[in-house]
């Protein structure tokens, strides 16, 4: 009877530290998982605290950091509105092909649907242009109490 007694206390013990075990790599899995932002300004807050962490970056080395991230963004939106015209032109086409197979009651239903996602594509671009001009405004603001 006590053989079976203490048998079981090991298996129990066994049975926590497995449990524990498992709990401390899965805790590591996640905490070094992908960091998957809210925001742009989430991801970029989350990037520059993994590089002060990971890099050991002095505080002048942060303000430059955001200088070159800051100017990043600048000429990736450059890049983006002088391949814009090209895009739109595409867009345009499909819109052209996709009517030319509807017939004419079905033109109508699909021009709505057509100004329905321009108006959602504006509404999100606009919105982003609003953020963009806070984050500067932020990082102009951080940047000089630095």
């Amino acid at each position: 009877m006590k053989r079976s007694q203490s048998t079981a206390l090991i298996f129990a013990l066994l049975l926590f530290a497995c449990g524990v075990a498992i709990g401390a790599l899965g805790h590591r899995y996640y905490a070094s998982s992908i960091v998957m932002a809210k925001s742009a300004e989430d991801f970029r807050h989350r990037y520059v605290s993994e590089m002060q962490r990971k890099l050991k970056l002095t505080p002048k080395q942060v303000v430059q950091l955001e200088v070159i991230l800051d100017e990043t963004k600048a000429k990736a939106r450059s890049v983006r509105e002088q391949y814009r015209p090209a895009i739109v032109s595409v867009k345009e086409e499909q819109v052209r092909r996709v009517k030319s197979i509807l017939n004419s009651e079905q033109v109508p239903a699909y021009d709505r649907l057509v100004a329905e996602h321009e108006r959602h594509f504006r509404d999100a671009e606009q919105r982003d242009r609003q953020q963009d001009q806070k984050e500067s405004a932020l990082h102009r603001q951080q940047a000089g109490a630095k």
